[in-house]
């Protein structure tokens, strides 16, 4: 089995960084998750908001299907997202099951004119959700869009 600290080379791809999560960020055991559509759709306007977002969507990390989504998406946004959810996956086999997506907090990519940031959303045990941005990387500054799409995720399961 591939170890969480080998890259992958895939065309076009020029970084791809997984973080572990926060020593800050706690587990709640018994956390439910209520959605509610319009709070939803609110969040993800939020995370709109964000210089250079071109769109978002609430990711399914088990199978890869886009919950909610906004923006303007092209054409192969469902299966980027769907291969973030596969990368968060992968992530979990490695680095053990004690939360949705072991212990991945964010994952980025980076293509020539993309950035791709995927924030793992705590939810039961065994589920998982990833808040899946994709951003114009000639309008964006990557450390602060990182940090405002972490300040932003935990309102999109609110």
């Amino acid at each position: 089995m591939e170890s969480a600290s080998q890259i992958t080379r895939f065309a076009g791809i020029d970084c791809c960084i997984f973080l572990p999560a926060a020593l800050a960020c706690r587990w709640l055991a018994n956390a439910r998750v209520e959605v509610n559509v319009p709070s939803l759709a609110d969040s993800l306007d939020q995370v709109m908001a964000v210089q250079g977002v071109r769109a978002a969507a609430l990711i399914d990390i088990e199978t890869g299907t886009v919950v909610r989504s906004m923006g303007l998406q092209n054409p192969g946004f469902p299966a980027a997202a769907a291969s973030m959810a596969d990368e968060a996956r992968l992530a979990r086999a490695a680095l053990g099951p004690a939360e949705p997506g072991g212990d991945l907090d964010e994952i980025s990519l980076v293509t020539s004119g993309q950035l791709h940031l995927s924030k793992v959303l705590p939810t039961r045990p065994g589920d998982g959700l990833l808040l899946f941005v994709d951003l114009d990387l000639n309008r964006v500054n990557m450390a602060l869009a990182s940090l405002q799409v972490r300040q932003l995720a935990p309102a999109v399961l609110a």
